[in-house]
């Protein structure tokens, strides 16, 4: 049977075709034929697009955003004005004990300002205090030795003399007893030999005769008398005499001992100033930094107590370019600004340059990243009322090179326009910043 020949159909238009019903059968056997996959759908083609289109958009919007703050925050100095950064420091004075010792009160902490002499912390050490009584102890020892001396020595100072005197009177009478006895047996050695001769010419008795001689051989005895008295009295007076041998002696003993007190009573004193330097005193005016005690602590000698700083004294370090380093002079004004008051400028002065070249350290960021070798320079601050400023803090400093350079304003700096792009024109309320000093 002929069957009419379909219409042909247009390309790009799908035809569909009635199959003839078919049996349960037949249609559980044939094979599945395999779907013909579309093309995808314009509106999910137009929602890759609007998502390319929005990656695009936003990377040419943050260059241009990146561009703009550099050119913000790049902004060239001002002419016969020198930029530089730095970070706040000050002199930092370092309390240590002069003895070592337990820590028993902490009267001052971190961040509290205190006044020169004012008392920071006691010490005590039992040890210290044994130290001091035995100190004492000899020192009375000592004294009680030099007082006995000085009692020796008065009476040895009164004795000696009349010693002397008395061994020179014996002496003298030794001498004149010598003499006597020497004149006596002179005359008793004549009489007796006048004697002998005129018993010899029988004109006196043989009993006076020997009365003579008997006479003359006891003034002899008595001379030897003499002599012996005169021999013990030298030797008294050189004894008398050897007294003010011992006499010094004495004193110098005295003398000694009179040292030594003096010396015990160094060391007792000594001993004592470590006892009064448990007391640890603030040797200025300033603020407490650091604290580095605490209750029942045991220090030593040199070990840091507390680390003061002068807030009046505080200094900008600032690093220069060394091809900008021939424009700063010792003396030249600046002023420095810091985050906390960008609007407020603390003037400053010039008040060191180093004289060696260094690196650029690492938490300082320059301007032109090519120059690496810089020279440190401190800009001394000249008031900080109300210790507004503290060390450690991150500062900009601004040097005034030539004279009659005008200063820049805070508002036209990098900072002052960055803030006028952010939250509109400079001067609106609610500013934090305190009034600058007249």
């Amino acid at each position: 049977m002929n069957r009419p020949e379909a219409p042909p159909h247009e390309p790009g238009l799908l035809v569909h075709r009635r199959e003839p019903e078919r049996s349960e059968e037949q249609r559980v056997e044939e094979p599945a034929v395999a779907s013909i996959q579309e093309p995808p759908t314009p509106p999910k083609r137009r929602r890759l697009l609007r998502r390319a289109v929005l990656v695009l958009l936003l990377g040419l919007a943050g260059i241009s955003g990146a561009a703009l703050l550099w050119r913000v925050l790049h902004v060239p100095s001002a002419p016969g004005i020198l930029e530089a950064s730095g970070r706040i420091e000050g002199r930092i004075t370092t309390v240590t004990p002069k003895s070592l010792g337990r820590v028993v009160r902490i009267l001052v902490d971190e961040g509290q300002s205190v006044s020169e002499g004012q008392v920071l912390a006691i010490l005590d050490d039992q040890a210290q205090r044994e130290r001091i009584r035995a100190a004492a102890e000899n020192l009375r020892s000592i004294e009680q030795r030099l007082q006995s001396a000085d009692t020796l020595l008065a009476v040895s100072v009164e004795q000696v003399p009349l010693q002397i005197a008395q061994a020179q009177d014996a002496l003298n009478q030794a001498e004149s007893g010598l003499a006597t006895a020497r004149a006596n047996m002179e005359q008793a050695a004549r009489d007796a030999h006048r004697d002998a001769e005129l018993r010899a010419q029988g004109l006196i008795a043989a009993q006076q005769a020997e009365t003579t001689a008997l006479r003359a051989e006891v003034s002899r005895e008595a001379l030897k008398e003499a002599e012996a008295n005169l021999a013990r009295a030298q030797k008294g007076l050189a004894i008398a005499r050897l007294g003010l041998q011992q006499l010094e002696a004495q004193r110098r003993d005295r003398d000694s001992l009179a040292r030594q007190v003096r010396q015990a009573q160094a060391a007792l004193a000594e001993q004592e100033s470590y006892v009064v330097d448990f007391t640890i005193r603030s040797p200025l005016t300033g603020t407490v930094l650091t604290r580095n005690i605490e209750l029942g602590e045991h220090v030593t000698v040199g070990d840091t107590l507390y680390t003061i700083v002068d807030l009046d004294r505080l200094y900008l370090k600032v690093y220069v370019p060394e091809p900008d380093i021939g424009k700063v002079a010792l003396g030249q004004d600046a002023r420095v600004y810091v985050d906390t008051y960008p609007s407020r400028p603390f003037p400053a002065r010039v008040s060191k340059i180093y004289q060696q070249a260094e690196f650029t350290p690492k938490n300082v960021e320059t301007k032109e990243e090519r120059v690496k070798l810089v020279f440190p320079v401190e800009l001394s601050l000249v008031e900080n009322r109300g210790g507004l400023l503290k060390p450690g803090m991150p500062a900009d400093g601004v040097v005034r090179v030539q004279k009659d350079a005008p200063w820049p304003q805070p508002t036209s700096t990098a900072g002052g326009k960055l803030d006028r792009l952010l939250r509109g024109p400079a001067g609106s309320a609610g500013s934090s910043d305190p009034p600058a000093p007249r």
